[in-house]
């Protein structure tokens, strides 16, 4: 079964906007950046994301790290969001739109950038607009269909 979208822009809300760059000693020398615990619960499964990092001189640099779904398993261990989904890669100055697996809970995200990056901007959007799997749809017409026959019915019962 297909999934229903309309990508457009008044479909998209900024959700998270962030920056920051690594602890620098000297040129060649520096604490990589920690991954990135985004403050945002979100319920859509539908999310962009763009990341940006400064690519020294010479290099050709495309992978800007990964992302994961975190969210409450109900098992208690530290009492954060301790559940983690399957990692999404990420590119270097491109929106990545992932399609994460429906799930009833809120969620968070955490983004790993790569430990080479010396700073790095993202920014998320939560998709905002229509998300229906056409089986969906499917489901909704068939019940349309039998209210109308039932209706057909009944007016039937009430004319004898």
């Amino acid at each position: 079964m297909g999934r229903i979208v309309e990508f457009n822009e008044a479909n998209w809300e900024l959700i998270y906007n962030f920056s920051t760059t690594a602890v620098l000693f000297s040129a060649n020398s520096y604490t990589p950046i920690s991954p990135i615990d985004a403050p945002i619960l979100l319920e859509t499964d539908i999310v962009a994301v763009y990341i940006d990092t400064t690519v020294p001189d010479g290099r050709n640099w495309r992978y800007g790290g990964y992302t994961e779904q975190r969210f409450r398993s109900g098992i208690i261990i530290g009492g954060s969001n301790d559940a983690a989904g399957e990692p999404y890669n990420l590119w270097i100055g491109k929106i990545t739109t992932l399609f994460f697996p429906r799930i009833s809970a809120q969620y968070s995200l955490k983004f790993y950038p790569p430990k080479w990056f010396k700073d790095v901007s993202l920014q998320v959007w939560q998709y905002t607009g229509i998300d229906d799997e056409s089986s969906d749809i499917a489901s909704v017409q068939e019940f349309s269909n039998i209210n109308f026959k039932l209706d057909q019915l009944l007016e039937k019962v009430n004319a004898v």
